[in-house]
């Protein structure tokens, strides 16, 4: 796919490969890259179906895509990813995916076709003292000095910022403005992470940086991205005939390694707790999609905290990339990515409200009704004054298709999870589901005589 000289070439067909048809391509991992690469193999590479397998560990696919629960237990959500214009290969695949909702569409026409009648945009950004407006508007406050450090970042060269943190490439002036605000919540930024990955992120997104403010430059899925995207892709990949292979577990790729070549031999895998795998050759495809955002998660419910364990892993896609690293230095170092869990542990809840009281609070501050299928806060309403900086969402809503309608579903997250709260004197790392609604409904503005009778009329989980 070539986007050099516009649609003359984005648009122009493939030629069919050269022996595609005694090629088969094994994808370790079923989220959205790995079922991405599967579709793009079918209708760019010419491949049949019924030689594309994919390998996922769990019983779901999706990765952090994934979207399940029921009436009675609650909904459960590990977030969603914000979607706009660019995302070119993204709308280039759905173009060629049918809609599961609208006879006759693409996936990439319902979307489009949503967006255009319900555009998104917040109508307030972030709030403090219990629900008041954080009045951020749309003003970045940047000082001349903040404003200095992001060009400076932006012409760095990569190799400058390696190793490097954030917070020894901007200033105080920069933590204290509203674009670092913004910016942090919208893509879960620490001071301590990466200044190289912030650079790359600013790069990517610096020609919506005017819609950051409101979140007028992202666009958002009718239901959650499980039944909105994933749903539609996997039903599309089996109808071409490939095999999707849940319960599977990829513990290495062996490959025969001289000094031209690196070539997979074999993929060896659990599935159902039974060792297995499959010997490959050199005219097979071996894609490996490791390193999930939702990778070693544990799961509480609204009586249960998720479970932290700052000991690294040696499950997962961990112990799979240290697998295939060990058989050649050209392959990373994964130990560099995941020996901090400290530093990059994060938390989210999915809330399913129950009481008709609740919305009332919602709309007060996302100053647009809830239950009419339409945008309600627009992206995350952030708590600038939160001990968490606990920010939530409300999506359209039904969130999810087999939704009551006296139901909302609520998704929230917070960064700094290892500080009491300010109604719930304890980490969010170490809360229950319920806790955490008690934490949101502080911030809501609910009436403190009413919080711990809503919460515990509430369902909620939590993912660590």
């Amino acid at each position: 796919m070539y986007y050099s000289k516009g649609n003359y070439e984005a648009f122009a067909r493939p030629r069919k490969p050269a022996n595609i048809e005694t090629k088969s391509a094994y994808l370790v991992g079923g989220g959205l890259a790995s079922l991405a690469a599967a579709a793009f193999l079918i209708r760019d590479g010419h491949m049949a179906g019924d030689r594309i397998t994919i390998l996922e560990a769990a019983t779901i696919g999706g990765g952090a895509l994934d979207g399940a629960g029921n009436a009675e237990t609650g909904w459960l959500i590990r977030g969603g990813r914000e979607m706009e214009d660019h995302f070119e290969c993204l709308w280039d695949l759905y173009r060629s995916i049918p809609s599961l909702e609208i006879e006759g569409a693409s996936v990439l026409d319902e979307f489009y076709w949503l967006n255009k009648d319900d555009p998104n945009h917040s109508l307030q950004r972030a709030t403090i003292e219990r629900g008041l407006d954080a009045k951020t508007g749309m003003d970045f406050t940047l000082s001349s000095k903040a404003r200095r450090e992001i060009i400076e970042l932006v012409l760095a060269l990569p190799e400058h910022l390696y190793e490097k943190r954030i917070n020894e490439v901007f200033g105080k002036d920069f933590f204290d403005s509203n674009f670092w605000l913004y910016w942090r919540t919208m893509f879960a930024f620490e001071e301590w992470h990466s200044a190289l990955e912030m650079k790359l992120y600013v790069q990517r997104f610096i020609h919506h940086i005017d819609g950051l403010p409101d979140f007028s430059t992202l666009k958002f899925t009718k239901f959650n991205q499980y039944e909105s995207l994933v749903l539609p892709l996997i039903t599309w990949l089996r109808q071409q005939g490939a095999r999707v292979q849940f319960n599977t577990q990829v513990m290495n790729v062996v490959f025969d390694i001289a000094p031209d070549h690196k070539v997979a031999r074999r993929i060896e895998w659990i599935q159902d707790g039974q060792q297995g795998g499959v010997d490959v050759t050199e005219d097979d495809l071996v894609f490996v999609t490791n390193g999930s955002l939702v990778e070693n998660s544990e799961w509480g419910d609204h009586h249960t905290p998720a479970r932290f364990d700052p000991i690294v892993h040696d499950g997962g896609s961990w112990h799979l990339w240290r697998n295939i690293a060990a058989q050649d230095a050209a392959f990373g170092k994964p130990d560099k990515f995941c020996t901090r869990p400290e530093e990059s542990q994060w938390a989210s809840a999915s809330i399913t409200t129950l009481d008709p009281r609740i919305p009332a609070y919602i709309e007060k501050i996302a100053k647009r009704p809830t239950r009419t299928g339409k945008v309600v806060t627009g992206g995350i309403v952030s708590v600038r004054d939160s001990s968490w900086l606990l920010s939530w969402t409300v999506n359209r809503q039904p969130h999810f298709k087999q939704q009551p309608p006296e139901q909302t579903v609520v998704w929230c997250y917070a960064l700094f999870t290892d500080r009491p709260g300010d109604y719930v004197t304890k980490p969010m790392r170490d809360c229950t589901g319920e806790e955490i609604t008690k934490e949101w409904l502080f911030h809501l503005g609910v009436p403190l005589h009413e919080i711990d009778s809503l919460a515990a009329a509430g369902a909620s989980r939590a993912p660590a």
